[in-house]
């Protein structure tokens, strides 16, 4: 027989060893330490926050609290042969957190939507927040702060701008197939010079030629690329004269 020290729990029955008493003390210690180290950690940001100029439900938003729970908890470690679950334990931990207010152009939607930033890492006076920043480098507070607002204003611009991307390509398309009523006019993704996706039109005909148009925000128009399937299907004689006869 164990000749630890037991000790009745008297709620579930369970006879806990001197150890495993001395193990939910401790557990209740270690929770009660983190929720209000993190408690003053999220305190000494949000006035960080608050006198750079960000706005609390408006820019930043702070659901931290320190909360007193019951639950079930699994202590010890199976590779030190002392793992167990103890029953209804009562101790202080935390829930919630502060994130960072902004905003994002929602494609699918078509529409602003409002997103929440939760990680952001704070060192000294500096804030790293790479989803605002673009990348990894620490800010002061009111630099990150004019970055969140710039992206927001962005977010705008970007729905302006896509919807009026709607109406040019619609507007083109419309005349493009006036233009070639025996073609097919349909809308591709297509990469710019700096290689970055953008939508065109491509006037597809039946024989396989195509053309690709670039569209403008004003619905104008210019030749992107062309494919001449009868030129593609010549072999090398035919080309030949096929240019040749060109310059008669």
């Amino acid at each position: 027989m164990n000749k630890e020290v037991m000790q009745l729990d008297l709620f579930e029955g369970i006879v806990l060893t001197t150890e495993q008493e001395q193990m939910i003390a401790e557990f209740k210690q270690d929770t009660a330490k983190r929720a209000k180290r993190r408690m003053l950690e999220i305190e000494q940001t949000e006035g960080m926050l608050i006198e750079a100029g960000f706005l609390r439900d408006v820019d930043f938003k702070n659901t931290f609290k320190i909360v007193k729970v019951t639950k079930d908890v699994t202590l010890g470690s199976t590779w030190r042969d002392n793992q167990f679950e103890a029953k209804d334990v009562t101790y202080i931990t935390s829930k919630g957190d502060m994130v960072l207010l902004g905003k994002r152009f929602n494609k699918e939607q078509n529409k602003v939507v409002d997103v929440e930033y939760s990680y952001f890492n704070v060192e000294g006076d500096k804030i790293e927040c790479s989803n605002i920043t673009g990348n990894f480098r620490k800010v002061k507070p009111t630099t990150l702060r004019d970055k969140l607002h710039e992206q927001n204003r962005q977010a705008e611009t970007n729905l302006e701008t896509y919807n009026q991307k709607v109406v040019a390509l619609a507007t083109a398309k419309a005349d493009l197939q006036t233009k070639c009523p025996d073609a097919q006019v349909v809308e591709i993704t297509d990469y710019d010079s700096n290689f970055r996706t953008t939508k065109r039109l491509k006037v597809q005909f039946e024989n396989g030629s195509y053309v690709t148009f670039i569209v403008r925000l004003d619905g104008t128009y210019s030749m992107a690329k062309r494919y001449d399937a009868a030129i593609a299907a010549m072999d090398a004689d035919e080309t030949l004269e096929f240019f040749n006869n060109q310059n008669k």
